[in-house]
């Protein structure tokens, strides 16, 4: 622990820094004239730790994050060298204190309670309270300082490349895939082509190779099936089929995906016959209603899905779903 002067002068830098902190956290970045307007803001859903790697992210919200982290490896590495405290100790009062500045932060609108801020704030404490547990040599001398800063910069790599490659994982590897037709009807009827016959879109021939939405359903239908939250994403092909070229522009037909009682996609059919791909995330998704409309004025028309196929949420996902259910 540092002593005499030099602890002055460590308290002085600590409480600089912090009101620096809290400067950025309630008026930076023209917070005051930006969210003033808007109702509290808040999020309790845990996502994942948003610290990601560079590739494939917006820049300005990678740099966001990543300073979200660094940003408070400082307290780590300061406080425990000014007043002696465990570890269980220090993180107890840190999670406190930055529940407290989120909790401040919506009610003042001036920012948003979040969970993932929480965590990304506290990973940033613990990486520089580990630091300076590293170093058991000249602590409390501004030579040891360097030391733990160095190792707080080694330790600080190392968790945004682990960090990093578990948020790839999570974000980038898929669970299982099940086929919509191995799925049980909760509500409804739908029949599938067993034969998975082939047939033409347009100038396309199809050769569907996981399943087939049947002609023989009828012309407007609807169905449900129970999710329960344990998929990622859905995807598949949609088209029209049977009428003549010179009604093809007056057609009014539809496919509708409605998650939980609300409308998450929807795709129009006509003009021009082609194979309409979909795809798109049922994250959270407990029950999805199918709903097929075929309004058009010629009275052979059909429409046909195939290849409908859902990935399930990886381990990771699913572990994160499991913490947060309780909060949806």
């Amino acid at each position: 622990m540092f002593q005499g002067k030099s602890r002055k002068v460590m308290i002085v830098l600590l409480g600089l820094y912090t009101t620096l902190t809290l400067f950025f956290l309630f008026l930076g970045f023209d917070r005051a004239s930006t969210n003033q307007d808007q109702g509290l803001r808040y999020n309790f859903m845990l996502e994942a730790i948003p610290l990601h790697f560079p590739m494939g992210k917006d820049f300005q919200i990678w740099f966001f994050d990543l300073g979200n982290f660094l940003a408070f490896v400082p307290f780590g590495v300061l406080i425990p060298l000014l007043y002696r405290c465990s570890f269980i100790r220090f993180i107890s009062f840190f999670i406190l204190g930055i529940t407290i500045v989120e909790s401040l932060q919506m009610i003042s609108r001036l920012g948003a309670f979040d969970i993932n801020d929480i965590i990304i704030n506290s990973l940033g404490a613990a990486v520089g309270y580990g630091s300076q547990r590293l170093v058991t040599r000249h602590r409390n001398t501004w030579k040891g300082l360097i030391r733990i800063v160095l190792t707080a910069v080694v330790l600080s790599t190392g968790t945004i490349v682990a960090v990093g490659g578990i948020n790839h994982y999570l974000n980038n590897v898929d669970g299982e895939s099940v086929a919509l037709n191995e799925l049980a009807i909760k509500v409804g009827a739908v029949q599938w082509d067993e034969s998975l016959s082939a047939f033409t879109v347009g100038d396309t021939k199809v050769e569907p190779q996981i399943n087939l939405y049947s002609k023989e359903n009828t012309k407007n239908n609807e169905f449900s099936y129970l999710l329960n939250g344990k998929y990622d994403k859905i995807s598949g092909y949609v088209a029209i089929l049977g009428y003549p070229d010179d009604t093809a522009g007056n057609q009014n037909n539809e496919i509708s995906f409605i998650a939980d009682g609300a409308e998450i996609y929807s795709i129009s059919l006509g003009g021009e016959p082609q194979p309409d791909p979909f795809k798109f995330s049922l994250k959270g998704v407990t029950e999805l209603t199918i709903k097929v409309l075929d309004n058009g004025p010629h009275p052979n028309t059909n429409l046909v899905m195939w290849d409908v196929n859902l990935i399930e949420l990886n381990t990771g996902q699913r572990i994160l779903h499991m913490i947060s259910s309780p909060f949806r």
